[in-house]
C-alpha cells in the first residue's frame, strides 16, 4: 500500500514540474516534459485506484463496519479489473483538446469509484431490453392502431 502512494505522490510532483517547466529547466525535467504523457498515465491510473479505494471505504462505512472489517480480497477484484476501466478514460484523455489535467483526474476517480456500474452494463443481457424513454415501449400499438383504445378524436 505505501507504494500506491509514493507513486501518487511521485507523479503528481512530476505533474507539478511539467506543468511549470520552461526552457531554463533542469535536463531532467525537459525529459520528463517530453513524457508526460507517461507520467499523467500513471497519475490518472492512482487517481483511479483511490476511486476504488473510496468506494470499499463508502460501502464498508455505509454497512456499519469499520476498518477491522476490511477485507484485502474484496479490494483486489477492483484492481484486477482496473485496466478495462482505466481504458476509456485513458482514450478520452489521448481523444481530447482540453490542458485541463484536473478535468482528467476528476474523471478518473469517478471511473474508480463507479467502476461496479461501468462493468455490470458489460454482462450479456438475461431479459430483453426495456427501453426506458419510449412511451410504452409498443405493447399498445396495435390496438390504437385498430382504434379500439384511446379517445375519439373525430
Amino acid at each position: 500500500m505505501s507504494i500506491y502512494f509514493v507513486i501518487f505522490v511521485a507523479t503528481g510532483a512530476f505533474m507539478v514540474l511539467i506543468v511549470n517547466a520552461d526552457e531554463s529547466s533542469q535536463p531532467w525535467i525537459s525529459l520528463l516534459v517530453r513524457n508526460h504523457a507517461i507520467v499523467y498515465a500513471w497519475h490518472l491510473g492512482c487517481w483511479m485506484v483511490l476511486g476504488m479505494f473510496t468506494n470499499y471505504y463508502w460501502d464498508l462505512f455505509n454497512l456499519g463496519k469499520g476498518l477491522e472489517s476490511m477485507q484485502a480480497l474484496r479490494i483486489g477484484l477492483p484492481l484486477l479489473v482496473s485496466p478495462f476501466v482505466f481504458m476509456p478514460v485513458y482514450n478520452l484523455w489521448l481523444a481530447s483538446s482540453s490542458q485541463s489535467y484536473m478535468l482528467f483526474a476528476v474523471i478518473a476517480i469517478q471511473s474508480g469509484f463507479f467502476w461496479q456500474a461501468l462493468l455490470t452494463k458489460v454482462a450479456p443481457l438475461d431479459k430483453s431490453a426495456s427501453i426506458p424513454w419510449t412511451v410504452n415501449n409498443g405493447v399498445n400499438r396495435n390496438v390504437r392502431a385498430n382504434g379500439s383504445q384511446g379517445p375519439d378524436l373525430g
